[in-house]
């Protein structure tokens, strides 16, 4: 299996602030969350999205803890090309669809679709669109918030909830780092009405996670 490891510009551990160098780098001891060196599956990417993203090599066993992998010695494979600025803002737009998206089912005839017809076009956007420029993102804020308005009168609290993260997510996209846009997605997934059988949260984490796959030809878990 490959393992992955987002760090800070110029190789720096985004948590212990080390400088990975190019060759062998090995924890006198592991302890997971404290010592040892940390890496990530494919499913794990939306979690730690930082400024690079990096193939990892481990000598030796590795540990699955949670969302991430633990070892004792590792070395950089190769840096990913694919994960930059172009593709972080992508991604963040495409979280912002998929809210939209939330917000449309659950708001259903009090939309009369037009937030599903914008998470279809965020989705749909160029890989290279500015956020910040004119295109889907224009008066999409405006329209959540009436629409979580309609929703409160209409005593739908899920609706009104996730018209609200809708709302934020459109005022974080060209602000906030593209994580934060994956975990205002997951919330608002997280709370639509309960649905039997699923977990909308991590349906939404697989989803990030197989778009980053697929817009970074990485090999799937």
């Amino acid at each position: 299996m490959t393992y992955y490891k987002f760090l800070g510009a110029g190789r720096v551990g985004p948590f212990s602030g080390h400088v990975w160098p190019t060759d062998w780098l090995e924890a006198p001891e592991v302890s997971p969350c404290h010592r040892g060196l940390h890496a990530c599956r494919v499913t794990d990417l939306p979690y730690w999205l930082h400024d690079e993203l990096w193939s990892i090599e481990f000598d030796g066993p590795v540990t699955v803890v949670g969302r991430k992998v633990v070892g004792r010695r590792a070395r950089l494979s190769a840096r990913v090309p694919g994960w930059n600025l172009d593709t972080s803002a992508a991604f963040a737009r495409a979280c912002v669809g998929r809210t939209a998206g939330h917000a449309a089912a659950e708001c259903g005839d009090l939309d009369e679709g037009h937030l599903a017809e914008a998470a279809e076009r965020l989705l749909a956007s160029p890989a290279g669109e500015s956020p910040a420029g004119p295109g889907p993102l224009t008066g999409l804020r405006e329209l959540a918030l009436r629409r979580q308005e309609a929703a409160a009168r209409a005593d739908r609290p899920s609706a009104a909830l996730v018209c609200g993260y809708l709302a934020d997510a459109v005022e974080m996209v060209t602000i906030y780092p593209a994580s934060a846009l994956g975990y205002v997605a997951a919330r608002a997934a997280r709370s639509r009405r309960p649905e039997p059988g699923g977990d909308r949260h991590d349906e939404e984490r697989r989803w990030q996670a197989d778009w980053l796959a697929d817009r970074l030809r990485l090999p799937s878990d």
